[in-house]
């Protein structure tokens, strides 16, 4: 649980003709991840590789056509991927039924565009039509004039004067029929040969020419009946496309159905069989498997009487296999605190044979959120928001961890709430349990502290024990979270107990600067146990090693005190807490003085002012709760040099 699990590495020799076979069997065991055999420079020489990128890519763009997730599990156990020459058949007869298919669903896109703008060219013609409708004249006489020009818009009824003025060197007419929200319907009348002067003059007027149909003839009402029927044709004609637009759906949903787990399988299994180097008779295929896991493996592999199984366990102290392969990490954690996996991995993943601290992590970030947001009001908020993540129907699992999130955290600070006596911030409706921050603050700072130093010990005695794990045994006692590390960071909360009573204890400060001394020589202690030997580029001249030596101490004891002094902020927030909820009940009382209202007003800024303390300063919080977390506790020991371990698994849905 606390360590990350013990891995093999596997060596697998089959059959060329087993190869798809093998990795069907080796999915539906779903433990084993494949590692890529290309990288192998060794081995480059001996093995041959199948290049089955085209194969896949006509399987992904039929997956994408036909809406179908790759990653959703499969419902029908009982179907198989077949070979590459089988396969590559099947895909170009499903890649060109498709192509017809994506052939004919684009002309029904483009005559469903068509119908639409002819259906908005028919609605803005409409609308202007309406705008002429008082005028008893032939729109069609209008727009076909020999000698004359007829335009028709509208103008801001403030540039009516305006536009006389410019239009007075241009025989013209202007015939304003109504105004309408303040912008004047007109004809203007004027010569051919002028029409493009006009429009120029027009146009710096704000002047908005009307579309009209050019090709209809006859009154306003009587065009308008031609579009309206018009109209009606056209919804019909779109009706038809979108009956068969449905058709194409249900064909669509059809052949998602018929090729969806064929397509899932072959895609899944086409992508790690390239992985999958061969000779003229033999494939070879590599991968991680956790220990647990190999018996299972050795028993599948049994069945088989022509493959051939090779298991080695890789110690913790090896981060890469012999080709400079990363290890993979495997987490194991319970159920209950697999939700914050997600969080802890925003730091990153623990090298292998690392420290897994999903357990500590989750229980102090449950402590530190609940202390510094301890209000039994919102953390009932928070409680009820995350079961309704939790089991809200048809979510997807980031939201239901999420909710498994909110929950513990609410309780945490419903518990705090209850023992700091905080209800919506009010301190008079529940009694305080414990105590009440505001009224101690020197209380809530020494707690604060007290929970910081316990986590920075912790964290220093989880990387002593992960280094004496993979045997990295000097690292473990000389570095600076090493055992002189602890040493010395216990006589610095020792010295500090005795200074701030008062004096300072001979013993106490050896404790702390014999650590200090001890980690100046550790260079030349790490070349003696090590027996010599030194890294090319290790040799430096005296003083640029006193230099370094003294900048290490100075930057050590910086380190120390103020990661300790960074846990105040439990303090600082729990305080602030009762601050900003005072502020807003001051608010509240300050705005029904001033407005009023019954109560009414002061009853509305508490429920906002709660919402903002629930929204902002809770998200400040969690925010915060994890600077600690990564910074102050997770700089002592997580080595974020892992990879997650990824095995190939072909999933199915429960029945």
């Amino acid at each position: 649980m606390f360590i990350t699990d013990k891995m093999h590495k596997v060596s697998l020799f089959l059959p060329r003709e087993d190869i798809t076979r093998f990795w069907n069997a080796v999915g539906r065991f779903g433990k084993l991840e494949p590692t890529e055999l290309r990288r192998v420079s060794r081995l480059q020489k001996y093995l041959s590789f199948i290049d089955l990128g085209d194969i896949s890519a006509k399987f992904r763009e039929a997956a994408s056509f036909l809406n179908i997730d790759l990653t959703a599990p499969m419902d029908d156990p009982a179907i198989t991927p077949l070979s590459p020459d089988e396969l590559e058949n099947k895909a170009d007869e499903i890649y060109q039924e498709l192509t017809d298919a994506r052939a004919r669903l684009q002309k029904l896109r483009e005559a469903r565009r068509s119908l639409d703008r002819e259906l908005d060219k028919l609605v803005v013609q409409e609308a202007h039509l309406r705008m002429l409708e008082p005028l008893d004249v032939d729109i069609g006489a209008l727009l076909h004039l020999q000698r004359f020009c007829v335009l028709a818009g509208t103008l801001p009824e403030d540039n009516l004067d305006q536009l006389e003025r410019s239009l007075g060197r241009f025989p013209h007419a202007l015939l304003p029929y109504r105004n309408e929200k303040r912008r004047l319907q007109l004809l203007i009348i004027c010569l051919n040969q002028n029409r493009d002067k006009i429009i120029k003059i027009l146009d710096s007027a704000l002047f908005r020419a009307l579309e009209l149909p050019e090709e209809l003839k006859g009154e306003p009402k009587k065009v308008l009946q031609i579009l309206a029927a018009h109209k009606e044709e056209l919804l019909g004609q779109k009706q038809s496309l979108e009956d068969e637009f449905s058709a194409f759906e249900s064909w669509r949903a059809a052949q998602r159905t018929q090729w969806g787990d064929f397509i899932k399988i072959n895609s899944a299994v086409l992508a790690t069989r390239e992985r999958t180097g061969q000779t003229h008779s033999v494939a070879v295929a590599t991968g991680w498997v956790p220990k647990k896991e190999v018996p299972r493996l050795q028993t599948l592999v049994r069945s088989e009487p022509k493959w051939v199984l090779e298991s080695e366990e890789i110690p913790y102290e090896k981060a890469k296999d012999e080709d400079g392969m990363t290890v993979p990490s495997r987490l194991r954690n319970p159920a209950v605190f697999r939700p914050f996996e997600g969080l802890v991995r925003l730091y990153g993943v623990p090298r292998y044979g690392g420290f897994d601290p999903t357990v500590l992590f989750t229980l102090s970030f449950i402590l530190m959120f609940g202390m510094m947001f301890g209000d039994l009001g919102h953390g009932f908020i928070l409680f009820l928001s995350g079961l309704g993540l939790l089991f809200w129907p048809r979510l997807r699992d980031g939201f239901r961890r999420t909710g498994s999130v909110l929950i513990a955290v609410g309780a945490s600070s419903m518990v705090f709430g209850t023992l700091y006596g905080s209800f919506f911030g009010y301190e008079k409706i529940i009694p305080a349990v414990w105590f009440r921050p505001f009224d101690d603050i020197n209380r809530i700072l020494i707690y604060a502290i007290a929970v910081g130093a316990a986590m920075i010990v912790v964290g220093i005695l989880i990387n002593i024990a992960s280094l004496v794990i993979q045997r990295r045994y000097f690292e473990s006692i000389f570095t600076r979270f090493g055992f002189i590390g602890l040493l010395f960071y216990l006589g610095l909360l020792l010295a500090m107990r005795s200074f701030m009573g008062g004096g300072l204890n001979l013993g106490v400060a050896l404790l702390m600067f014999i650590p200090l001394i001890i980690m100046a020589f550790e260079r030349p202690l790490s070349k003696l146990w090590y027996k010599g030997k030194l890294e090319e580029g290790e040799k430096e001249s005296p003083l640029i090693r006193l230099i370094v030596v003294g900048v290490d101490i100075f930057e050590t004891v910086i380190v120390y005190f103020s990661n300790s002094l960074s846990f105040i902020r439990l303090a600082a927030f729990a305080l602030n807490h009762v601050a900003l909820s005072l502020a807003i009940f001051q608010l509240g009382r300050i705005l029904e003085q001033m407005i009023g209202g019954g109560g009414v007003f002061y009853i509305l800024s508490i429920i906002g002012g709660n919402v903002l303390i629930l929204v902002l300063e809770g998200g400040i919080v969690g925010i915060q709760t994890l600077r600690l977390e990564f910074y102050e506790f997770f700089s002592k020991f997580f080595e974020a040099e892992g990879t997650t371990f990824r095995p190939f698994r072909l999933e199915y849905r429960r029945r």
